[in-house]
This record gives structure tokens, C-alpha cells and sequence, in this order.
């Protein structure tokens, strides 16, 4: 078979249609050439919920252990709802760097986490990955209400704060956490959770101009151009190109991003990442309008060194920026 697109041998997409996606076991070091690095954390119980199994659509619960043994005055923790990165076409909750990594933010932040699997492209081109993590942020939104049409989740009632809401996403799961607010108009459309804020890590947009990192970027690269052009012929809808309002915040067809009501940010930016140009456009631009921006920079860091490398001290570096963020001294 003749292959028209093939993204480090971990998606191959061939000419009569045939879509090969690497196991979430094996995706990162396929992908990376990577070897996985063991992460033991013993303090965070997880599981597994199915939202909509027509379409696939399921989340991963993470919860600090010591919540299990509920006190009546066990005090309720912040909700992360996290958005995992691979270019909107590979990757899930289940992928051993992203459970490494929510355990993690679950054990050191000391928050909820929800990772949510939503469906990838090119079989499911934006914006179905949009639907499904709003449809994932209403069903988080209906346990601070009467559920409505979803089943609660007995985690989510006992313990979280939903007055405490923190949306999360690296890469094109960043890209996601800004559009879950930005296509539903701004926070305010997310009552009765109270979304308290947002953290973009290495956010993935696009535009048909390239950026200085983009012209510059390394064949060695975590992620080079050419797989980052892949992703976005792969991800957008057919006919589209990068100046598309999924791809591009500063399209004509986009919400205007001066007009969003967008919570406070924080946005890591890789000093080495392709991306890096781009994401201190966003944040700048943002500032200029008054909007709440905290930027952390790793200047030596390259593209999804948070899931490559968990024992590094960037590493640590964005676990206690996260803290900070969500319990401000």
C-alpha cells in the first residue's frame, strides 16, 4: 500500500484510506524514539469513566489516596480537566507519559484531575476533538447541577471543588483548552462551575505565515515543521489550511481574542520549541487587552519535555508554577 502521510511510523495514513496508529503503549517512543521513564506514585488512586461509548468518548479520574478515607471535614480539591497533546491525531489518557504525568499533578498539586480521551484525526477531524471535551466539561458541569442527561461520578460529588475549575492541555490539547472557551463565547458560559483559570503548556496554533522558530527549527527536533504541517493537513477539516480559525486565534473567522472573556493563564513556552514564537505572540497580544497572562518560560527545553523527561528539574520547575497558580501564596 502506498502511504500519503506518515508521521514518525506512529500514524501512517495510505492512499485507499487504511489508518495505522501506533498502541498507546508503545506511541512516545515510536514517535520520540524514547524509553519510557517508570514513574511510581502510590498516593493516587485512578479509573476510568465512559462518557459516550458510541463515540468512544471516556475520561481518566485521578485522586489524591487520602480523599478515599472521607472525613466530613476533608476539604474538596480543585479540578484539573486535561487535555492531552499528539497533534490532535495520536495519544490518550492511557498513554504511559500522560498517566505518569496526571499522576504526578494529582500527587504534587494536590487537585482532581480529569484527562479526557476525545476522538482523534484524521478519522475525526476537527472539531470533533472540540465536541467531545466540551461535551466532557458538561458533564463535569452537570455535578454542580441536577446531572441532566449524565450519570454522576460519586469522585466528583464527594470531593471536588467545582467552584474551582482549572483547564490543562499541552501541545494541541492546549490549542483545545483555549477553544472550549472561545467557541462557547467565554467563561461565563461554563456556569455553574467557576472556570478559575487555564494552563497552556507549549500551545499548538498555526497560521499560514511561519514564525522565526518555526524558519529556524532544527532537523532534531522533538517536533519538527514537517510533522507539524502533517498534523495540521491531517487535523483540519478537508480543503482547509493553517490560517483556519481552528489553527490560526487571529483568523477573521475566530472569536476575536480581544473580545473573549478568557480566565487568567498561564503558559509554559519551550525555549527550543518550534512553537515558542507563536505562544509569546498569543501571550503578548493578550496582555496588550488587559488579560490576566503569567508566561514561564524553560529556555532550554524542547517540545513535551513534561511527559519526555518527569525526573528533570523543568520538570519540577512547571509542577511548582502549577501550584502556585492554583494556591497562590
Amino acid at each position: 500500500m502506498e502511504e500519503v502521510e506518515s508521521i514518525g511510523g506512529a500514524l501512517k495514513v495510505y492512499r485507499d484510506g487504511t489508518i495505522f496508529r501506533e498502541k498507546d503503549l508503545l506511541v512516545f517512543q515510536t514517535l520520540f524514539n524514547s524509553s519510557l521513564e517508570e514513574v511510581t506514585e502510590t498516593e493516587v488512586a485512578s479509573k476510568d469513566r465512559v462518557l459516550n461509548d458510541k463515540l468512544g468518548l471516556w475520561v481518566r479520574l485521578y485522586l489524591p489516596s487520602s480523599h478515599l478515607q472521607h472525613q466530613p471535614q476533608t476539604r474538596r480539591l480543585p479540578v484539573i480537566v486535561y487535555f492531552h497533546g499528539g497533534g490532535f491525531c495520536l495519544a490518550s489518557p492511557a498513554v504511559p507519559e500522560y498517566h505518569n504525568f496526571s499522576l504526578k499533578l494529582a500527587a504534587t498539586v494536590g487537585v482532581i484531575v480529569v484527562s479526557v480521551a476525545y476522538r482523534l484525526a484524521p478519522e475525526h477531524r476537527l472539531p470533533a476533538a472540540y465536541d467531545d471535551s466540551i461535551t466532557a466539561l458538561e458533564w463535569i458541569s452537570s455535578h454542580a447541577a441536577d446531572g441532566g442527561d449524565f450519570e454522576h461520578e460519586p469522585w466528583l460529588d464527594s470531593y471536588a471543588d467545582l467552584s474551582a475549575v482549572y483547564l490543562m492541555g499541552d501541545s494541541a490539547g492546549a490549542n483545545i483548552a483555549h477553544q472550549v472557551v472561545a467557541l462557547r463565547g467565554g467563561v461565563e458560559a461554563w456556569s455553574p462551575i467557576k472556570l478559575r483559570g487555564s494552563i497552556l503548556v507549549q500551545p499548538f496554533f498555526g497560521s499560514g505565515q511561519r514564525t522565526r522558530s518555526e524558519n529556524e527549527c532544527p532537523p532534531d527536533a522533538v517536533v519538527t515543521l514537517e510533522v507539524s504541517d502533517a498534523f495540521w493537513r491531517l487535523s483540519l477539516p478537508v480543503g482547509s489550511d493553517r490560517d483556519d480559525p481552528f489553527s490560526n486565534p487571529w483568523s477573521p473567522g475566530a472569536p476575536k481574542l480581544e473580545e473573549l472573556s478568557l480566565p487568567p493563564l498561564l503558559v509554559a513556552v519551550g525555549g527550543r520549541d518550534l512553537l515558542r514564537d507563536g505562544d509569546h505572540r498569543y501571550c503578548e497580544f493578550l496582555k496588550q487587552h488587559g488579560m490576566s497572562v503569567e508566561v514561564a518560560v524553560f529556555e532550554e527545553e524542547d517540545h513535551a519535555f513534561y511527559v519526555l523527561r518527569p525526573q528533570s528539574q523543568s520538570f519540577q520547575r512547571l509542577l511548582q508554577q502549577i501550584s502556585r497558580f492554583i494556591f497562590p501564596v
